[in-house]
């Protein structure tokens, strides 16, 4: 059974795509090196953002693994537009997977490439794998699991967050959350 870690990045400063893990963002991608040192991991896949790549460079130096990065696991733009009270719109973007603003994605379009994302790894030999990503578009792949998955739970993760996924041969799917700091 394939054993896939999907972590959300640690602390930043900021959403932009360059943004750098912050003091304490740091102290979290060394806690993350804690926490998977046994665990046997093959192979680091991650988001192309710097925030994403930072958190698993001190586990990648200590497994002596390269990072594999891709677009596919970048976070899900909702706007390219300032928009007021953008949780309220956020929120309703939970409630309808079609919805999409100005120079954004829709949810069903940014869980279409991460599911894209997964097949792949799904389909590779490695068995136990990290994945760096970001908070919505690890919501949007939990639901694919679990479509009860919604906002409030997207509310209760954490920087840095780990989730275990399961695959099984028979396609099963499940998962845990593993990260308890």
């Amino acid at each position: 059974m394939k054993e896939i870690y999907l972590v959300r990045h640690c602390s930043a400063d900021g959403q932009k795509p360059d943004a750098q893990l912050t003091e304490q963002g740091k102290l979290q991608a060394q806690d993350l090196v804690r926490f998977f040192i046994g665990k046997n991991i093959e192979k680091i896949y991650s988001s192309t953002y710097t925030r994403a790549v930072q958190s698993v460079e001190p586990l990648a130096e200590a497994l002596n693994l390269n990072i594999q990065q891709d677009a596919r696991l970048k976070e899900r733009v909702f706007s390219t537009v300032i928009m007021d009270d953008w949780m309220t719109w956020f929120k309703k973007g939970f409630e309808n997977p079609d919805l999409v603003f100005e120079g954004g994605e829709s949810g069903r379009d940014a869980k279409a490439r991460i599911v894209d994302m997964f097949e792949e790894i799904f389909s590779s030999e490695n068995e136990k794998i990290v994945v760096a990503s970001h908070g919505n578009l690890i919501a949007m792949f939990l639901q694919t699991i679990n479509p009860t998955f919604d906002f409030q739970d997207w509310q209760k993760l954490s920087n840095p967050d780990v989730f275990l996924i399961h695959y099984s041969e028979t396609d099963q799917l499940s998962y845990s959350r593993v990260w308890d700091k």
